[in-house]
Formats: C-alpha cells, structure tokens, sequence
C-alpha cells in the first residue's frame, strides 16, 4: 500500500466515525434559554433551562454548558449537564447555578451544546441571550448596569424630608400578574400513586412590582367542574415588572380518586391583595387534560398518523394488571363489533399478553383488516385502547386515543 492510499484510508475510517456528530452539528439548535428569576439575591441558586430542539431522526446524547458573563465582565463556561435530545422534538437541561456572596451585579447567560467527545453542536446567538441582577440585600442603594437589550434604565434619587414634601412622588402603572404558562411536563397519562409535575410561568405585565405574592393551585375532575381542591399554596416574594417567575410543582391524583381526566387550575392573588391593571387574568388551566388510570397509553400518541405499509407499534404501562390486549374500533364507545378486532388474536388466555407493547406483523390484522373498516365505516381515523385483566380476572380499560392510517395512492 502506497502512502498516498494509507493516508486516504485513515481519512474514511474517521470520516465514518465522526460522521454522525458532523451530521448532528446541523441538526441541533437552541431553542431557547429561560431563568428562574430576573432578580435574585446572593447566596442563592438561580435555576436555568434550555431548550435544544433536535430535527434529526435519530436521538443524539449531549453535554450542556452555560456560558456566564460575570458582573466584572468576566466569561466563565459552567456545568456540564448530560442529556439525551431526543428525535424531532424538544429537549430540556435544567442547570442550577450558586451565585456567591462577592458576586452581585448583572449576569448576562449563554449556552453551548457539546457532544460526549466534546465537539461544539449548537450554541445561543446574541438574541437568545438572558440577563438576571444578582441583589446584595446588605447594601442600602445598588444600582445595575443596563446589560442587554430589554433591561430598563434605572434610577435613583437622594432626598432629605423637605425635598420629599416638595417634589411628587413616581407613579407607575399598578402590577399585572397572569399565568404565561401551565402545563403538566414529562407525561399526561400517569397511573394511581404516580406523581406528575406542572410547570408554571407567571409574569408581571405591568409596570409596578408585586410583592408577597400568593399563588393556588388546584386539581378537578373534567366531569365535575365545581368541585376543586386545593392541593398547593405557597408566596413569590417579590416580582418586578416584565419579570418572569418559573415553577414546578408536584401533583400526585389519590389512589381512590375516580379514573379519567382531571384538570388543573392555577389562581395568583386570590384575596385581591395586590393592586392590578386586570385582575381578570389571574386564573390558568392547564393546556391539556391529565389521565389518570390503571393504565397509561404511551404509544401513538393521539392524532398520530401511520403510513399503511408502515411499522405499527402500540405501548402502555400499568403496574395493577399483568394481561392485555388492544382494541382497534371506528367507533369511539367501542360497542360495534362489526366495527372493532382485538391484537392478540384469540379466546381464552390465548387472546391475551403479558407485554406492555404490541408489535402486529405486516399483514396480521394491520394495516388489512384497520383499512378495511375505515372503507366501510367512510371515516379517515380510528380509535385504540388496552383491556387489561389481573390475576384475579379482574378487567379494565384504559382511556382511548384516536389514530390515522395514510392510505397508499391506488
């Protein structure tokens, strides 16, 4: 072998091993960086999130960095929070930060995506960056540098008695809270005893601060509306115009509560305490429903989409049933049996499994028979749900979710 064709082959070998992190370099990009707090005093921890959407097919393992600028100026690079970026979505790094007690002034917060190997895949361009002022609460009067494009210029003016009497006092528009954000994160279908978080976004809209600001939230029952309870309570100290405050709160359903959809309400400043430009904002929903079940469906997620000679793959959890099964039907009650099969195929416990996932082979059942009830039924969706059985031979059904299938062009 010449060296011309050993240098040549090095060179193949390590475009093929490096050519997925090139690859990846293109298909990460940073969404978005969000704080926990614009003003935050010393000696505390700032909790920072970022958003890193992955447009590849494939999911790509990642370490997250933040990139400080210091009060002084400084440019520091922190933490190393690994996650996975999952295929064709978001993904989130939550990364908490001390702040020490030499430290107050403006920080202005970047970010840099690395792979295991430490080649750079995405970071934050200008727009993107995030600015919070760290408040040393033992000095009388502080003022912040202007750092960033939406920070506003402060100030502050020295008066004796007399003076005060003399010249009026600044008025601002009063406060404005409302819920920016209220969702449940990770999962909406959980099982009993399972806990669920929510994420909570309030925002000042006006142009006072809010002080001892008190915030409910609330679980109910879809069907019964009126008949909420509160499950936490708790007070943001101060929030200052613009500001945005980020919260997570767990929420676990009791055991004996009865299964289906259940909501959540989030309610800032109930006793009107605080005076606001609107008070009629101050109340939030979550923006989708929570199941809570026996079993929780997974996969496809509702309004999913297959292709008609594609993979079709069913997946649930339970921890209170072992068998079951997976009922396809055009009706949403499930009661038309002309109109609905079950995957297993079979009677007795041969119509049964102990997977929690359903993998029907081509040509068992799907896409045949699915098409065919869809031609018959002159719909374009179908619905799927598990029964599940115990040991006991007791039986129960999950909620049902609704799929399509993409006919092939004749």
């Amino acid at each position: 072998m010449s060296k011309l064709q050993y240098f040549l082959f090095i060179g193949l070998i390590l475009s093929l091993s490096f050519g997925d992190i090139s690859l990846a370099s293109t298909l990460l990009e940073i969404e978005k960086i969000t704080i926990g707090e614009e003003t935050i005093n010393i000696k505390s921890t700032q909790l920072i999130e970022i958003a890193i959407k992955n447009r590849g097919k494939t999911d790509i393992s990642v370490v997250v960095k933040l990139v400080i600028t210091l009060p002084n100026h400084n440019i520091i690079t922190f933490g190393e929070k690994r996650i996975k970026a999952k295929a064709q979505t978001i993904s989130y790094a939550l990364i908490p930060y001390w702040i020490d007690k030499k430290k107050s002034g403006d920080y202005t917060i970047g970010t840099k995506v690395f792979s295991l190997k430490g080649k750079l895949l995405a970071k934050h361009n200008k727009d993107q960056e995030q600015f919070f002022f760290a408040n040393d609460p033992s000095r009388k009067r502080q003022l912040p540098r202007t750092r960033g494009k939406s920070l506003k210029k402060k100030q502050m003016i020295r008066m004796d008695n007399t003076q005060a009497q003399k010249i009026p006092l600044i008025q601002f528009e009063p406060a404005d809270l409302l819920w920016k954000e209220v969702r449940f994160i990770n999962k909406i279908s959980v099982l009993r005893g399972e806990p669920a978080n929510i994420r909570l976004v309030l925002q000042n809209n006006g142009g006072d601060i809010a002080s001892n600001v008190k915030y409910s939230l609330y679980w109910y029952f879809v069907h019964r509306p009126k008949r909420k309870l509160r499950f936490y309570n708790d007070q943001i100290k101060v929030i200052a115009p613009g500001e945005k405050k980020v919260l997570e709160i767990p929420i676990t359903i009791p055991d004996d509560e009865q299964k289906g959809k259940y909501q959540v309400l989030a309610v800032v400043d109930e006793g009107n305490e605080i005076k606001e430009a609107n008070v009629k904002n101050n109340q939030s929903k979550a923006i989708k429903d929570m199941i809570f079940s026996d079993i929780a469906l997974i996969m496809p997620t509702d309004g999913h989409s297959f292709a008609e000679d594609g993979l079709y793959f069913f997946e649930w959890r339970s921890n209170k049933y072992n068998q079951f099964k997976v009922e396809i039907s055009a009706d949403p009650s499930f009661l038309v049996e002309d109109s609905t099969f079950r995957i297993p195929k079979g009677d007795g416990d041969e119509g049964w499994t102990s997977s929690t996932s359903i993998k029907p082979l081509q040509g068992e059942m799907m896409p045949g028979l699915a098409t065919g009830i869809l031609e018959s039924n002159k719909t374009d969706h179908l619905y799927w749900r598990v029964i599940a059985r115990n040991s006991r031979g007791e039986i129960t059904a999950s909620e049902s979710r609704k799929f399509f299938i993409s006919l092939n062009a004749n």
